[in-house]
């Protein structure tokens, strides 16, 4: 390896550069010399803090040169003030994408691949799989048994409580799953995904699945139909199909702010929480979401004026924030909290003084902007060379880059087990979870997770369950910041090791609730007590 060359290798990440791109790594060169030859030229980003094509685009002076751009950086470049990435990078992204994605969207609906059950298939297959026993009519945005999230995890829960009782579990996700409301198409109705007590059966139409059920469901026995997300359906299929079979009860969750917004999380155009103003507002005028939001609204609330359901949301934070700015028909607001934290009485010491290794902070979850990854990142690079701590990432990267010193622990809990990131959190010894998400979190795993295994959990103060979270079950076991510039300023000081000192950190469990079903249980056995107890004061008569 030449000088030049040598003298780069400050400013390149070789794990980054072989987790980016397998293909060098499969050829066994050095990524350094690789990059330096072909690497460049082909667009590839030498590190996380260097954009190689940014740095062209920007700099058509050396381009036009055929310099290497990062050699250029490191010995000119950035003593002349040029920018390695893009400013803003993450969030100009986003606002991109945003405005893209709505453009790219073609709300009709979409056909699957494999076709649509008829109606008289659909219905031998419904007798052949129905138990005797109710019916919970389950709606979601996706399939629950391949993808990963507080949803999906929800509605495994509920399926498995419903298999203890004998009840059905009958789950409708879009076949082709996609962003916002589907338009309703005369002659190209919404294709279903329909799976019966976790097994799937097919793709139907709304019209097939109505006749089918009619036909197939099980006599003397009722259907409690649960919305979980209306994302990707043509809500008034889902009402007609509620309708036909004759609902008891309806439930319509709010896991995100789905029926407030396309945008599920209230983030301006994806980016920068907007805290749900009207749709009329100048603030929707300047957001992708917003020129739809009037029509989109007016049909959420067509669903809920139809059926006046019960609604529950997954904490009291949640429910609180959708009250305030919904003002749909509903029966009754509950708050059902996804799961409890358990707490051990004995407390874990603070041991890295005394043994001499790092802090260990780590990012638990999915690598998404929402979620905060992007902070956590910036936070990650800011300290890269400070022995003092050590960065992890336990959870899902999704293809997402992260520079090479985060120490990567892939966690999928659809394949490890529902406790599998409090396992990791404990196996990975991590002192502090920076859970720092841009919006404000209905119930957020990832915050129980942290606790459970015993980290210390560093978030923004604010509005969602995570603030609450933290007063409520474990104050001695987090701290509520105000900022971005406080978070690096706790470590840049060290006075997040003195307040590790004298945390009272526990471990526990995460004991997970049954969600509608256990609600729609109770519900069913008062009835059958009140009706009980009425036939007998009748005979006494």
């Amino acid at each position: 390896m030449n000088d030049h060359i040598a003298a780069l290798e400050h400013f390149f990440d070789r794990t980054f550069y072989l987790r980016s791109y397998p293909d060098v790594a499969e050829l066994r060169i050095d990524p350094l010399e690789h990059y330096c030859a072909t690497g460049w030229r082909e667009g590839r980003n030498p590190s996380i803090s260097f954009d190689t094509g940014f740095y062209l685009q920007r700099n058509p002076d050396v381009a036009k040169a055929g310099i290497n751009p990062l050699h250029h950086y490191v010995f000119a470049g950035r003593h002349e003030g040029r920018k390695a990435i893009p400013p803003l990078r993450d969030m100009r992204a986003r606002v991109q994408n945003s405005f893209r994605a709505k453009l790219d969207i073609n709300p009709a609906p979409t056909i699957p691949d494999e076709g649509v059950l008829s109606a008289e298939r659909l219905s031998s297959l419904l007798q052949a799989g129905f138990l005797d026993g109710p019916i919970i009519l389950s709606v979601s945005h996706d399939d629950y048994r391949k993808n990963v999230g507080g949803v999906q995890k929800l509605i495994s829960v509920e399926q498995a409580t419903c298999s203890e009782l004998s009840w059905n579990y009958l789950h409708l996700s879009p076949a082709c799953p996609r962003l916002g409301l589907a338009d309703r198409v005369p002659g190209l109705p919404v294709a279903l995904s329909v799976c019966l007590n976790g097994t799937k059966l097919g793709n139907a139409t709304p019209a097939s699945l109505i006749q089918a059920l009619v036909h197939a469901r099980p006599k003397g026995h009722p259907v409690h139909a649960v919305i979980h997300h209306l994302m990707g359906h043509a809500p008034e299929d889902i009402g007609n199909i509620i309708q036909a079979v004759c609902h008891d009860r309806i439930i319509v969750w709010t896991h995100d702010f789905f029926t407030l917004c396309s945008s599920v999380q209230l983030l301006r155009n994806d980016t920068v929480y907007c805290h749900a103003p009207p749709s009329h507002s100048m603030a929707c005028g300047i957001c992708s979401h917003g020129e739809d939001r009037p029509a989109f609204l007016a049909r959420i609330e067509a669903f809920f004026t139809r059926f006046t359901p019960c609604v529950m949301a997954p904490s009291e934070a949640a429910l609180a924030l959708w009250l305030k700015h919904a003002s749909f028909s509903h029966a009754v607001a509950l708050a059902r909290p996804l799961g409890r934290l358990l707490l051990s009485d004995s407390h874990i010491p603070f041991e890295t003084g005394s043994t001499g290794r790092p802090i260990r902070i780590a990012f638990l979850g999915q690598r998404a902007y929402p979620k905060g990854w992007p902070i956590f990142q910036n936070l990650a690079e800011h300290f890269q060379n400070d022995p003092r701590y050590e960065f992890h990432h336990i959870g899902l990267a999704h293809s997402v880059p992260a520079a090479g010193h985060i120490i990567y622990t892939k966690v999928n809990i659809a394949l490890d087990g529902p406790d599998a990131m409090i396992r990791a959190v404990v196996a990975r010894n991590i002192d502090v979870v920076v859970n720092w998400s841009l919006w404000p979190e209905t119930f957020c795993y990832a915050a129980y997770e942290a606790l459970a295994g015993g980290a210390f959990l560093l978030a923004p103060d604010g509005e969602g369950n995570v603030p609450v979270l933290l007063r409520r079950s474990a104050p001695g076991q987090g701290l509520l910041l105000e900022s971005e510039d406080e978070l690096v300023a706790l470590l840049a000081t060290g006075k997040l090791s003195n307040i590790l000192k004298l945390s009272s950190r526990q471990r526990g469990y995460l004991l997970a609730e049954e969600g509608s079903i256990a609600w729609l249980r109770d519900q069913r056995e008062q009835e059958m007590t009140n009706r009980s107890e009425l036939l007998s004061e009748v005979q006494d008569d």
